[in-house]
Parts: structure tokens; sequence; C-alpha cells
């Protein structure tokens, strides 16, 4: 503000012409930032951040509530939290832990503890690793339930956003098969969240429900080999596909014949491992993104 004031004092000695386009000046940017501030207020948000070999993502809704599904694995804490920190968060409304794999909760302890959390969220078992445990100790200590989801169940997160949950239907002994799979819908928008969901899960849902209005999909399994079937992604022929994965990691993933399918299908695929930190942005109405991403970056 100093260089404006500076020459502001320098203008009002100048002529009537001067001072009027140095207020039409000011005005505008007033206006601009105005706009700028104000452009996604009746938009959601979704972050994919990148955590490398793990998932974590981030919504945020028109009304300001704060959705984690995920946190990463134990050395992911301090990525996710400067990231929701750059987001403003300090609330997390919704915490969703879609199973108990060290890559998707090893970070989640840290984030309970750090942060002010309304709610968590997990498929209903138990599990043998330290993962788990400090997550479940993380939670006892801040008084927090650990609330269970399972198929059939929702949340009404805002009058135009409601989370459906679509898996499991019961317990198994693989961690993936017991991912809590779910569906946002916001307005005419839906968005397809899937774990690390395998084939069988998949099969499971488009045999179950009507899924071909899904327009956002985060891939099954950072994009294994062992999910995202042709049949599944046929029926659910979403748009915009995202796989959470770490770059050149011990895997494969993505594997080459996810990536065909999703190529096949015309789905527009973005990957954490070659893009970063992925945002997208909805009215209800479209999906969009701020940023240009190079979807042919190898």
């Amino acid at each position: 503000m100093l260089p404006i004031l500076s020459a502001y004092k320098h203008i009002m000695t100048g002529g009537k012409l001067l001072k009027k386009l140095f207020l039409t000046y000011i005005a505008i940017i007033i206006i601009i930032s105005f706009l700028l501030q104000n452009s996604k207020i009746n938009h959601m948000s979704i972050h994919t951040i990148d955590v490398g070999q793990g998932d974590s993502i981030l919504i945020q809704t028109p009304n300001n509530k704060n959705i984690l599904i995920d946190g990463g694995d134990e050395n992911s804490y301090h990525i996710v939290s400067s990231y929701l920190k750059k987001q403003k968060v300090k609330n997390i409304d919704y915490l969703i832990a879609t199973h108990f794999d060290s890559d998707h909760i090893g970070g989640l302890d840290n984030i309970v503890e750090n942060f002010k959390i309304s709610n968590v969220y997990a498929p209903n078992y138990k599990c043998d690793t330290i993962s788990y445990q400090n997550l479940i100790n993380s939670c006892f200590n801040k008084n927090l339930k650990l609330n269970y989801l399972s198929k059939g169940d929702f949340i009404k997160i805002e009058d135009d956003i409601k989370l459906n949950v679509l898996s499991p239907s019961f317990i198994q002994d693989d961690n993936n098969l017991n991912s809590i799979v779910f569906k946002i819908n916001y307005k005419n928008k839906s968005f397809l969240f899937t774990g690390d969901a395998e084939a069988s899960n998949e099969l499971n849902l488009i045999n179950t429900y009507e899924l071909s209005d899904v327009d956002f999909l985060k891939v099954g399994h950072h994009g294994s080999r062992s999910s995202t079937t042709s049949e599944f992604i046929e029926e659910v022929s979403p748009d915009i596909a995202v796989i959470s994965c770490g770059y050149k990691n011990n895997y494969g993933h993505p594997h080459k014949s996810t990536l065909d399918t999703l190529e096949e299908n015309n789905v527009l695929t973005y990957r954490t491992d070659l893009l970063g930190d992925i945002v997208f942005y909805s009215d209800g109405e479209i999906i969009y993104t701020n940023k240009n991403y190079n979807l042919n970056k190898k």
C-alpha cells in the first residue's frame, strides 16, 4: 500500500484528470479483488493431496465444511498438515478413514492430535497394525467416537451436498475389500471415492447401484491392475479420473492396463505422481480446474 499512497500524494498535486484516472484504477482493483474472493462462494473444491504412495483428499464445501479422506502414511503428516493450513483449515468436520492400510491412515493420528475434529468415520473392523492403534489412541485422547460406515449409510453435509455410502456391505479378511466407497452428490454433479476398492467391489457396485451418472472418479487402489475394470469404467463412465500414487513407486502404479482402460473410455486422467497436488472446483453444474495440468507428461 505504501507505493500506492505515495503515488496518490503525487497525483493529488496534479490535474483533475489524473486524479480521476487514479481513483478509477483503485476502484477497478477493489472490484477485481472482491470478485476473486467471492468467485467460489457457491463452489465445492476437491483437493487430491500429493502424499506419494498413498491417499489423502480434502473436500471443501460452499459453506466452509471440511472433509478429509485419509491422511497418507506415517511420513505424510507434515505434507497434509501444511496443505490444510495453506487452505486455512482449522476444523475438520468429517474425517474419513476409508480402510486401515498404513498408506491411508498412517498420518491421521497426528492430524487428530493437532486439528479440531468434529466427526471421525471408518469401516467397522479392527486391525493389529501400529497405524491403526495410533489412530484409535489419538481419537481416545481427544474423546472422539469412531463412527462406523457401511452400505446404505448417508450423511447430509449441506442442503445440496449428500454423501451416500455404497460399500462395504460386509467385512472381509482383505483390508482393501473393506474400503468405504461413497458417492457425493452436489446438485447435478456426482463424485465417486473408492479407497482401495478391488474388482470384486466394483462388480458389486455396478450390480447394485445405478452409477452411470458419475462425473468424477477417484481411481481405486492407486491405479492397480486389480481394480478399474473395463466393465466398471464403461458403466460408471466418468469424465474425470484422479489417481493418487508415488513417483516411480515400487508397485508399478498406475498399471498400464488401468491407464489403457481409462483412455479407451475417453476419461481425462490426472495423476499425483506426475502433477503433484491436483485441485478441482464445481458449482454443481460443471467441474473445472484453474491450473493447466499437462496430461501428456510422462
